[in-house]
């Protein structure tokens, strides 16, 4: 989650590489004067022996050694040009920036409709960073890799120092599990115990689309509207008296840029922001992500974002042997 609390340092493997072939090395040249022939060391005739190949043996070389290395830098500069040819990743450019053409006078169902029009294409993520979490006090950081099928489910790694795995995390449309390797224990419950960081993550996938910057303003919501400094804010009761939620929206990208969560009694009960945005492979995703809540504060920074990747795959095992337990 955002920018406060980890460096906008903008890793390399956000870049697509590209690398232009060498030139060859010339592969005419004249040739060196040959060396004269060496005495003979006797007088009678010699028979055509077998080189020698062991210890103290001179090693033969060709006469001309030029042709062989013209051979060898064709190969050479034709495997630079085919590295060139290869995708090391997703093609990352900079979002846009500036002021969106028609501000300030979007309606809310233009608002609403135009930030769902932009996260649909997005059916499936796979992301790679750092993570730092802060609760009661203590501060930790790791790093992880999630995988997720946005209508159906999630999965989490996170990695400790030296790249051990600490966790896994397996969150479904109706419970999460999380396998502690430090501890072996295994939590269960229903999705709903995520909304202690999120609130509202029970619904559509809601923490997963908050860790991703993929919010979009509910519908249904009867939303006021105001615009300043180039961002619109949508602001509204939530149906049920659940509380009221504020969406503030970036219309030069089409994405929510910061959530306000609201309890019934009017308190703040959570806050998600997203920054520090690029377009990948066409789809604008943020690089920093906060997410706050019930005392706790996750901060995320993606260093590597793949949209709709063909190999995605989403593993967790439930481990044997492990204690369980159960929230609500």
């Amino acid at each position: 989650m955002p920018s406060c609390c980890l460096p906008p340092c903008r890793p390399s493997s956000w870049a697509l590489q590209r690398r232009t072939p060498r030139p060859a090395v010339p592969t005419t040249r004249s040739p060196l004067p040959s060396a004269p022939p060496m005495p003979s060391t006797s007088s009678a005739t010699t028979c055509p022996t077998r080189p020698r190949s062991g210890p103290g043996s001179t090693p033969s070389f060709p006469a001309d050694p030029l042709p062989v290395l013209a051979r060898l830098s064709g190969l050479f500069a034709l495997a630079v040009a085919l590295s060139g040819c290869i995708t090391t990743g997703p093609l990352v450019t900079d979002a846009p920036t500036g002021e969106a053409a028609g501000y300030p006078n979007h309606t809310v169902a233009q608002i609403v409709a135009a930030v769902d029009a932009s996260v649909a294409p997005v059916l499936s993520v796979a992301a790679d960073g750092d993570l730092r979490v802060e609760q009661n006090g203590s501060d930790q950081s790791a790093s992880f890799s999630l995988r997720t099928r946005l209508e159906d489910s999630t999965t989490v790694v996170v990695r400790g120092p030296l790249g051990i795995t600490v966790g896994r995390a397996l969150v479904t449309r109706d419970s999460v599990l999380f396998a502690n390797s430090l501890q072996d224990e295994l939590v269960i419950g229903p999705l709903s115990a995520a909304d202690r960081i999120v609130p509202g993550a029970s619904a559509d996938a809601r923490v997963v689309r908050a860790a991703l910057g993929l919010l979009v303003p509910e519908a249904d919501v009867a939303w006021s509207l105001s615009a300043q400094d180039g961002l619109y804010q949508l602001t509204g009761r939530l149906p049920g008296g659940a509380g009221s939620r504020a969406y503030t929206i970036d219309p030069a990208l089409w994405r929510v840029v910061r959530v306000l969560e609201f309890g019934a009694d009017g308190r703040q009960a959570g806050l998600q922001e997203a920054s520090a945005f690029d377009t990948v492979d066409g789809v604008v995703l943020p690089r920093q992500v906060r997410l706050e809540g019930a005392g706790t504060t996750v901060s995320l920074e993606h260093r590597r974002l793949e949209v709709n990747p063909a190999d995605l795959r989403l593993r967790f095992v439930r481990p044997e042997g492990y204690d369980v337990i159960e929230i609500e």
